[in-house]
């Protein structure tokens, strides 16, 4: 019996030894995303396998960051985001940005999240209807947002016009010379 504790002992000292903290784990994570970034092709993504990875590697990391950082974690968030977005995954890409605009609705990053949403669903998803109370949703929160008010009002305005109805509402509205 006395062995037997002293190996259980030892295995939980061992084991203890050889666990990661939050932050070494955090640099780890932080660092395998540098190496991804390069492999995948930096903005213009040439490897989908390594974005893939490197959106798995940012869900890890962001709630390493989180208690001590929420700009940081956000900024994880909306790369990964951002990168889902541009790889061809926008559910995947609107579960991200939900991270920020509902998670950290606190943060600076959070109205830029939640336009976002509305644009996946509008551009990559043509889903109109989650696209306008989305909009709406964003000019209710944030009516006076410099970077994306005013986009939201534009794009509720001509949300499900064609290129051809935008075309002839802005000849429409040109001044005759």
């Amino acid at each position: 019996m006395k062995h037997i504790c002293n190996f259980l002992f030892l295995a939980i000292l061992i084991s203890a030894c050889n666990q990661e903290t939050d932050t070494e784990k955090a640099a780890r994570l932080t660092q395998q995303l540098v190496d991804l970034d390069k492999a995948m092709g930096g903005v213009n993504v040439t490897d989908k396998e390594k974005a893939k990875e490197f959106i798995a590697t940012s869900e890890q990391l962001a709630p390493l960051v989180e208690k001590d950082n929420l700009e940081k974690y956000a900024d994880v968030i909306l790369k990964a985001a951002g990168l889902a977005k541009t790889i061809g995954l926008p559910e995947k890409s609107i579960e991200l940005y939900r991270k920020v605009a509902e998670g950290v609705p606190g943060s600076k990053k959070a109205p830029t999240a939640l336009f976002m949403i509305g644009f996946v669903y509008e551009n990559d998803l043509n889903d109109l209807e989650n696209a306008k109370q989305t909009y709406e949703a964003f000019l209710q929160k944030y009516p006076n947002d410099p970077d994306f008010a005013d986009d939201a009002q534009m794009a509720l305005k001509n949300l499900g016009k064609s290129p051809e109805e935008l075309i002839k509402e802005f000849e429409q509205n040109q001044p005759a010379q």
